[in-house]
């Protein structure tokens, strides 16, 4: 019975790497299987209630409805800004900065997507420079690659320090002193993310096959350059202002930088591959404005505190005691990035055309997309959902999550820093949330430190940054940032791709870590 448990508790990671990554089914057929085996499962070995089950049933539907908003909105503008003809002015922005790819990918997925991501969270990120990155000529799938392990570092402070707020917030330790473990890590781990992202286009592109190596150490210089102007900004916030700011203050000033110092050829390569695009008479400000009105009404509505509690109270799409349980869910529809989004979208429809035609000619567009996400989406949430509320048991379980962390903890022992950061990604890989995944194994990571006696706060840092790097494998993001750029059942082939850069990362913050215990 006991490895019967193991198996189970252990379902929700083996299941997507199993059925999407190794048989290559769709999410839509390979989540809906892992579901029915998790439903299954925690009725027969948990012996959770039926109550329970219908309940999180509900809630999961509830759930993705609240990413699916989010996709719509990010879907909707894109269009739109395709519609108005604003696209092609945002492209010969960037190609004024440069003309050079590698660097686009780095400057857009990485610089960029980290601002949007200090501001919203969410899985919000990819899902907006993807479509960038398509719209620069990238191909989709390079695209989808990139925009995913761009999105790791930023995401141990995203949407102003939410991970670290509310995924880390009941834990008796100081956030500052692990937001400051958590950069001075990444000194030596995260630094290399932008060098990941060149490295993943490189490979993915046939146009640098017979070339490779070369092309990736012309760049090497300017990567480096990028993650270690990011890395040091982010620890110097986190050391000196707070948790709460590394996330906004970072991005911004690391893009400013990076933007003058490359449009000044700074460690830029020679050669640079010559993009060709429309041209367009728009002002860049105006093309630019509603990604403006995007970061500034997140920024406003999560750090100016009337506003932000007025936003959370308007919640008339939330759930509570679903079927008499003690579950909910919630759905603050006007906090949402999505709603956000769809506000920016007609902005742009306004603004750029005078007119709102753009906007619905947009909308009517997502359709099919939302569709096909939604149903890959809904049962991935429903099988998180059961698995994240498996400790309403008869049996008297520990939920299966902490289940599975706790034997983890026994068979690592004293070796458990080179362990934690996986944690974290696991739990990130399975809820598709840093915040969750703090908020799951959190009290764990911090259990299991103490009963060996290492240094809690080196370990919970350890368990922040691995939740960051699930953010690149997890299905949920992986099946929303491929729906907007058009891809359709490629979810393994993305996960394929994007867990190396993510054992990279795990595997460098666990080397570093423990050097920091021992």
């Amino acid at each position: 019975m006991e490895l019967l448990r193991i198996f189970v508790s252990i379902l929700p990671v083996l299941g997507p790497l199993v059925l999407l990554v190794i048989f290559r089914m769709s999410a839509k057929k390979g989540m809906t299987i892992s579901m029915i085996l998790m439903m299954i499962l925690a009725l027969v070995v948990w012996q959770v209630s039926f109550d329970v089950i219908f309940a999180s049933f509900a809630i999961g539907i509830h759930k993705s409805a609240t990413i699916i908003l989010i996709l719509l909105g990010a879907l909707t503008l894109v269009n739109t800004l395709k519609n108005t003809k604003a696209i092609v002015r945002i492209n010969e922005g960037f190609e004024s900065i440069s003309n050079d790819k590698r660097i686009l990918a780095v400057i857009i997925a990485f610089l960029f997507g980290a601002l949007i991501e200090g501001a919203s969270g969410f899985g919000t990120p990819a899902a907006i420079t993807g479509p960038l990155l398509v719209g620069m000529g990238f191909d989709p799938l390079s695209a989808v690659v990139v925009a995913l392990v761009a999105d790791s570092t930023p995401v141990s402070f995203g949407a102003v320090g939410t991970p670290f707020a509310v995924g880390l917030g009941n834990l008796d330790v100081d956030l500052n002193l692990i937001a400051s473990n958590v950069t001075f890590i990444d000194l030596f781990s995260g630094v290399f993310i932008p060098l990941m992202v060149v490295i993943m286009f490189v490979i993915m592109n046939k146009e640098y096959k017979k070339n490779r190596i070369r092309s990736i150490l012309e760049i090497l210089p300017w990567s480096l350059f990028v993650g270690v102007t990011y890395v040091l900004i982010a620890y110097g916030t986190a050391s000196f202002i707070g948790y709460e700011f590394v996330s906004i203050i970072t991005p911004i000033i690391t893009l400013l930088i990076v933007t003058i110092t490359t449009k000044y050829g700074f460690l830029v390569p020679k050669k640079e591959e010559i993009i060709k695009s429309e041209t367009s008479d728009m002002s860049l400000f105006k093309a630019w404005s509603p990604y403006l009105i995007v970061v500034v009404l997140l920024l406003v509505s999560r750090i100016v505190t009337p506003i932000h509690d007025f936003l959370l109270s308007v919640d008339f799409l939330s759930l509570s005691n679903v079927f008499n349980t003690s579950l909910s869910s919630s759905f603050a529809v006007l906090y949402s990035p999505g709603t956000v989004l769809i506000i920016a979208s007609i902005f742009a429809s306004i603004y750029q055309k005078r007119s709102l035609k753009e906007f619905k000619v947009a909308i009517m567009d997502t359709k099919k997309v939302i569709i096909g996400a939604g149903l890959a989406l809904i049962p991935t949430l429903i099988m998180v959902t059961i698995y994240t509320n498996s400790q309403f048991n008869s049996l008297d379980l520990e939920s299966m999550p902490t289940y599975f962390a706790n034997n983890l903890g026994i068979i690592f022992g004293d070796m458990w820093p080179l362990a934690s950061p996986f944690l974290g990604m696991l739990g990130s890989f399975v809820s598709g949330s840093a915040t969750v995944s703090n908020l799951t194994f959190g009290n764990v990571q911090y259990s299991i430190a103490n009963q060996i006696g290492l240094n809690s706060n080196i370990i919970i840092a350890e368990q922040a940054i691995g939740a960051a790097t699930g953010n690149m494998i997890c299905v949920h993001n992986v099946v929303a940032a491929s729906s907007v750029v058009g891809l359709d059942n490629k979810e393994g082939v993305i996960i394929k791709k994007t867990i190396i850069p993510a054992l990279i990362y795990s595997t460098l913050v666990a080397i570093v870590a423990y050097i920091m215990l021992f």
